[in-house]
């Protein structure tokens, strides 16, 4: 019972520490719900600026392409080219000095091209039929390509095509009058995006019509596929934000995007990590700092204040021996007046206890006989404590839990006589409890755990359900739970995956059920454990080596031999 009651001593440093850390604890969590603040307003501004920037983007390009087709309707209306002189109509166009990367054509219903200023006068022309001639020569409107490869020019392009009315016949169209625009000419209006961003405009197909980094290098290539899988489906006129997003490189980005309502081509900007990330590390280096000269003014009180106050206590001491010995000594004063009060009682008590030593006996079989009583009463009040106290029966309910998870792997030990379990059964019957059901997928080869690797690696499963069902993916209806395995080299890979549709808070010290798995995976079993808090669940890595509990099994029964 002795042992039930007694409480470590605590240095009167350590407790002033303690009292200055607690001082400086709500100037922390003010701090850090400053700094959380700061970067949600922080990720807000870097989606407004996004979407700015899409906007902008958007705007350059409706308006260089509207400036184009201005161009071609003025063209559309030449007598020349409206009667037919296809070679008159030419020698205009080359003496309007066009843009040396951008050309003309004209073709007819057939999609025989009539006209080329990117060949010679000479040169034979190819059919191109069906590029957009439904809109252009049925409804008689204007047509915008999506990225095609021009192979006359060798290059890829976007097609912007008028009619070409004959008015005489009630407005028939008789030719469709197309300019070609280089894909390099979009990427000009690209390099506006500032510094750490990154640009590109993908056409409605999901090609990549232009980029404002390594535009040669993906030019016609498939955007990436997770923001397509976010875009593809978004009507002409709307946009949207995205995260967690990858680039072609493998880069994860944040920003916005949106689709055109003039072509259906798709534009999307991007924060790159040193953007939206530098406000984190920001706040985390004052986080840091602010944590660090917290501790270290905490420190330095604790042990300036503990070197005084512990001087005046060692002059209690002194006093107190002299007290007890009933001599009367004369000491300095401290700097704390308490003390020198106490002092002075404790010299009065030395002088009293002069006088009284003939009462010695009687006060101290009186005092015998009340710290008898006073123990009877602390020993009754502790025994009522512990018995009314709900943190016991916290434990109590966590260390039978363990115990039940310890009983399932051995009952499954003793069904196979100790020869080993398959780690499919040892997860079914430790994750049991817990009623996963459908939210709880896993898979991998057949593999045959030793009773060591089998009781180390169930204690951590129940951990990981036990943690999950607090505060992880079975803390909320929609959270799910992937379990995979795979044994290489006699090493076995076990990943423990949850996802949840809300952000996790991080947890902010390592529990027991951390420390248990340390313990367990790899101090018992010679492994490693790593363990990622993402944004949007908990993922485990176990690696255990499958022929080590053996290793160690046999060398404890040699020991025991």
């Amino acid at each position: 019972m002795s042992r039930i009651f007694s409480r470590r001593a605590h240095s009167i440093t350590g407790h002033l520490f303690l009292f200055a850390l607690a001082l400086t604890l709500p100037v922390l969590l003010l701090s850090g719900f400053i700094g959380w603040a700061y970067l949600r307003q922080e990720d807000r501004r870097i989606d407004r600026l996004a979407e700015q920037q899409v906007q902008s983007v958007v705007a350059q390009i409706d308006n260089r392409l509207a400036a184009f087709r201005a161009s071609l309707n003025v063209l559309a209306t030449n007598p020349e080219l409206v009667e037919g002189n296809i070679a008159s109509f030419r020698s205009r166009v080359e003496q309007a000095n066009l843009p040396s990367d951008v050309w003309l054509t004209v073709r007819n219903k057939t999609g025989q091209q009539l006209l080329n200023t990117s060949t010679p006068r000479e040169a034979p022309l190819p059919t191109f039929a069906g590029r957009g001639d439904p809109t252009i020569f049925t409804e008689g409107r204007p047509y915008t390509s999506n990225l095609i490869w021009a192979p006359l020019t060798k290059r890829w392009a976007v097609m912007l095509s008028v009619p070409v009315r004959v008015p005489v016949v009630a407005g028939e169209v008789r030719f469709a009058l197309t300019t070609g625009l280089p894909a390099t000419y979009f990427k000009e209006i690209l390099e506006t995006v500032p510094q750490g961003w990154i640009a590109a405009i993908n056409d409605g197909n999901g090609k990549i019509l232009a980029r404002s980094t390594a535009h040669d290098q993906w030019v016609g290539k498939p955007m990436a596929r997770v923001g397509w899988e976010i875009t593809r489906d978004v009507p002409a006129g709307q946009g949207g934000l995205w995260q967690d997003v990858y680039t072609l490189e493998g880069t994860q980005v944040v920003g916005a995007y949106y689709r055109m309502a003039s072509t259906g081509w798709l534009v999307g900007v991007s924060a790159l990590p040193e953007i939206y990330k530098a406000p984190r590390r920001t706040i985390i280096g004052v986080g840091l700092t602010l944590l660090a000269m917290s501790l270290l003014l905490a420190i330095s009180l604790a042990v300036l204040m503990g070197r005084r106050i512990a001087t005046a206590i060692n002059a209690l001491q002194v006093k107190a021996v002299a007290m007890r010995d009933m001599r009367i000594i004369d000491l300095p004063r401290t700097s704390l007046n308490e003390a020198d009060h106490v002092a002075k009682i404790m010299q009065d008590t030395a002088r009293i206890l002069r006088k009284r030593q003939d009462q010695q006996t009687t006060l101290i079989q009186e005092l015998n006989h009340r710290v008898k009583n006073t123990l009877a009463t602390v020993q009754a009040i502790g025994r009522m404590t512990i018995r009314n106290s709900p943190d016991l029966a916290t434990f109590e309910h966590a260390f039978f839990a363990r115990l039940l998870a310890l009983s399932a792997t051995h009952d499954l030990l003793t069904a196979s006589a100790w020869s080993g379990v398959e780690l499919q059964d040892l997860l079914t019957k430790e994750l049991e409890p817990f009623q996963a059901g459908s939210r709880l997928s896993m898979g991998g080869p057949s593999v045959a755990l030793t009773s060591k690797v089998a009781i180390g690696l169930g204690m951590a499963i129940h951990e990981m359900a036990t943690n999950a069902t607090k505060y992880g993916a079975l803390h909320s209806e929609e959270g799910t739970i992937e379990i995979c395995w795979s044994v290489t080299d006699g090493v076995l890979t076990f990943v423990w995956h949850e996802r949840r549709q809300d952000r996790i808070v991080l947890p902010s010290r390592r529990g027991f059920g951390s420390r248990l798995i340390h313990q367990t995976i790899v101090m018992e079993l010679q492994g490693s454990a790593d363990m990622t808090y993402n944004a949007n669940g908990l993922r485990a890595v176990f690696t255990i080596p499958l022929k080590v509990a053996d290793h160690m099994e046999g060398q404890a029964e040699a020991g025991a031999s």
